[in-house]
């Protein structure tokens, strides 16, 4: 290692003398020229310090606002992002999040990794597993909310459909590769049908209220508020088949390995961001509510018949790769993929931001 000492003011490196006139004889009568250069030396730079402090230069420089550019599903699973944005905690984390939004996270995801520039996406399970068969690009960094009762399958009751048994024959309208469609798969299967047992139409989420309301499908499997929109204009005309809790719905963020790569501490600001937000969720709720219907610009009725089947919390645990292990099998079964065999989804989740932000969210065995 080397060692550096500080030099007094008017000393050499020498013993104590100006190097440049070592070895001479020093006069008295005359002025030592050499130390009136150093002091000269010194006053310039403690005129140079004196300016650099009335500027800020020469400080350790403030950390820098990093850009994310997020691609957000709008609705109210993103709740944390839409309390983050509003209460400036993405940029109190110093980081500056420009949001994209999009009616689902399939949509999301397809735009993040077509290199749309977008570095992260709310996405559930769903949209993950279809990628993966094709690509390993992208890794969950963590979970922010989950469901048991946001996906649901709303029938017309005037089609003649009030049990799961009338269902065959009919036509159903889901997003394909999106948690409304593993949804209908395990919906059927749990009520002993088949997959052919009814017709598909893949539109997306926002066109599928529309679609059940003017008579184009019979039924559809998607998540609220959709299913909230279609209900109160069909009336008495619409049936909720009973699902019995079948299907748990998680919501992650989804991220390039090239961004987690080469942004982890801005990725880690994100995460603290959302954190907080998720704090304020849970000890502020009303407020949190009005901040989500003002910023959907949505009906407060549909906020309130859907709030409390959300668990706000970050989550990066085991059932995140059971539940994606479900739905390769389920895809690969029933043939929606040209695949043969279900990737390692060790590889398809990061756990090193999470584990520096909250490391008791991290529950994965093997990591």
């Amino acid at each position: 290692m080397r060692m550096f000492r500080w030099l007094r003011p008017g000393k050499s490196r020498g013993e104590g003398t100006d190097a440049r006139t070592s070895g001479r004889e020093h006069d008295p009568g005359m002025r030592p020229q050499g130390n009136v250069k150093i002091s000269r030396r010194y006053k310039v730079a403690a005129l140079l310090l004196a300016l650099m402090a009335l500027t800020g230069c020469g400080r350790n420089p403030p950390d820098q606002v990093a850009k994310i550019v997020l691609g957000a599903e709008t609705a109210p699973h993103s709740s944390p992002v839409w309390i983050a944005e509003n209460k400036g905690y993405f940029l109190e984390r110093g980081v500056n999040v420009e949001i994209r939004e999009f009616e689902s996270g399939r949509t999301a995801l397809r735009s993040m990794l077509n290199a749309e520039g977008i570095d992260i996406v709310t996405a559930a399970q769903t949209p993950v597993v279809f990628n993966s068969f094709s690509r390993n690009d992208y890794a969950i960094v963590g979970g922010m909310v989950y469901s048991e009762n946001d996906v649901k399958l709303l029938a017309r009751q005037d089609r003649g459909i009030t049990a799961a048994a009338n269902l065959k024959g009919k036509t159903v309208g889901m997003t394909a590769g999106s948690s409304g469609h593993f949804f209908l798969g395990l919906f059927m299967a749990y009520f002993q049908m088949r997959a052919s047992d009814v017709n598909t139409v893949d539109l997306e989420p926002a066109v599928l209220s529309k679609a059940i309301i003017d008579g184009q499908v019979d039924a559809i499997a998607t998540w609220e508020p959709h299913i909230y929109k279609a209900r109160q204009v069909l009336g008495d005309k619409a049936f909720l088949l009973s699902s019995g809790g079948i299907y748990r719905t998680d919501f992650y963020f989804v991220a390039r390995k090239e961004f987690i790569r080469n942004h982890f501490e801005a990725l880690k600001r994100f995460l603290r961001a959302i954190e907080k937000a998720e704090g304020f969720i849970q000890n502020h709720n009303k407020e949190a509510m009005d901040i989500v219907v003002q910023r959907l610009k949505m009906d407060r009725a549909i906020l309130n018949e859907t709030w409390e089947s959300f668990r706000f919390a970050q989550f990066l645990d085991q059932s995140i790769l059971t539940s994606l292990e479900d739905e390769a099998r389920w895809a690969i079964r029933n043939r929606l993929t040209h695949a043969s065999k279900m990737p390692n989804y060790l590889g398809y989740v990061h756990i090193d931001a999470m584990k520096a932000v909250k490391p008791e969210a991290v529950q994965i065995a093997g990591d």
